[in-house]
Parts: structure tokens; sequence; C-alpha cells
């Protein structure tokens, strides 16, 4: 009596699916996480910057700047 091999292919493609989609949604993730971090990055630098040039001086418009804030 031959069996039907059908159902094990089918068992063996959905587990592969599911393979796929995890490996596909981990990259999503991944990225999702690289695009956070590079503008936390950004807004941290500029937070720095700002920073340092209200502290230090730096010219005629941030002695303006300074001036209103009351620094």
């Amino acid at each position: 009596m031959p069996r039907d091999n059908s159902r094990k292919e089918d068992k063996n493609d959905h587990k592969t699916d599911r393979k796929v989609d995890k490996l596909n949604a981990k990259a999503n993730l991944s990225l999702a996480k690289a695009q956070k971090r590079k503008w936390l990055v950004i807004l941290i630098g500029i937070g720095i910057a700002a920073y340092y040039a209200l502290k230090g001086g730096g010219g005629g418009f941030l002695d303006i700047i300074k001036s209103k804030l009351g620094m």
C-alpha cells in the first residue's frame, strides 16, 4: 500500500515558511532598531553641540540667544 507523501510535504513546506517568516520579522525588527538608534544619536549630538555652543561662547548670534535666555 503506497503512502501519501503530500501531507508530509505540506508539513515541511509550512515549517519552512514559518522559519522564513520568522527570519524576515527579525530582519525588519533590527532595521527598525537601527533607524531609531540613528535618530537618537543625531539628537544627542545636536544637544551636545548646542550645549557647548551656548556655554562656551562662540559669536555674535549665539551671544544674542544667550542674552535672551539669561545665560
